[in-house]
C-alpha cells in the first residue's frame, strides 16, 4: 500500500539499550518486540514509516523501511538528524517523531499531534512535570533545527524552548518509556490489565 510521503512518522529505535542488555527494541513485551508497539501504533496513519535503527537491526525489521544509523554511539541526536534529513529529502510536509521505548502511545495521539501542528509549528506531549517531549510533530518548516543537535541531547531542550513548541496533553501512562529492567516489568504488569 502507497502511504502519503507529506508524512514522515520515524521511530527511533538505535540506542544501545546498555541497562536493558542490549537490543531494546526486539525485547518481548506482550508477545510481541518492544519496537513493534510502536510501529503498530505509526501503521494507524496514512504517512510513510521509517525505523531509525543501529547497525545490528533486529529481526522484526525485515520488512520495514529502515534509516541505520552507522554509529548510534554518538547520541541520540545522530539519529534524530538522520531522520530529519530524510524528511527533508523526501520533502515531507510534516515529521512525526516517535521512540522505540514508548509502547503505550496510542494512534489517537499521533493523529491528534500531526492535526493540531499547523504551518511553521511543532507540537508535542505535555509530560505530567509540564515539560514537553516526544512523540513531537514537526512542520517541514521547523525541521532544520533538529540537523543542529549533537551528542546525547534529544529532542527534548529543542521542544521546551520558550515559544518553539506546543504542548498536547496525553494520558499519563502513553507516555511511560522502558529503558530499565523494572520499567520492562511494569510494562508488561500494564499490558496485563
Amino acid at each position: 500500500m502507497a502511504h502519503d510521503l507529506s508524512l514522515i512518522i520515524a521511530i527511533l529505535g538505535a540506542g544501545a539499550g546498555s541497562r536493558m542488555g542490549g537490543g531494546k527494541p526486539g525485547i518481548d513485551l506482550g508477545g510481541k518486540p518492544l519496537g513493534q508497539w510502536a510501529l503498530d501504533a505509526a501503521g494507524a496513519l496514512d504517512g510513510q514509516v521509517v525505523f531509525v535503527c543501529g547497525p545490528e537491526r533486529a529481526e522484526f525489521l525485515d520488512c520495514i523501511p529502515t534509516l541505520v544509523n552507522p554509529d548510534p554511539g554518538r547520541g541520540m541526536a545522530s539519529s534524530l538528524v538522520l531522520a530529519a534529513r530524510h524528511a527533508q529529502d523526501l520533502g515531507a510536509e510534516r515529521l512525526l517523531l516517535m521512540l522505540a521505548d514508548m509502547p503505550f502511545v496510542s494512534p489517537e495521539t499521533l493523529r491528534a499531534l500531526v492535526e493540531r501542528t499547523g504551518r511553521d509549528e511543532v507540537t508535542a506531549c505535555r509530560y505530567p512535570d509540564g515539560r514537553l517531549g516526544p512523540p513531537a510533530c514537526f512542520d517541514a518548516g521547523r525541521i532544520a533545527p533538529l540537523l543542529d543537535l549533537t551528542g546525547d541531547m534529544g529532542a527534548r531542550k529543542l521542544l521546551n524552548r520558550p515559544g518553539f513548541a506546543q504542548g498536547l496533553a496525553v494520558l499519563d501512562n502513553e507516555l511511560s518509556d522502558i529503558d530499565t529492567p523494572e520499567d520492562l516489568t511494569l510494562a508488561r504488569d500494564q499490558t496485563l490489565t
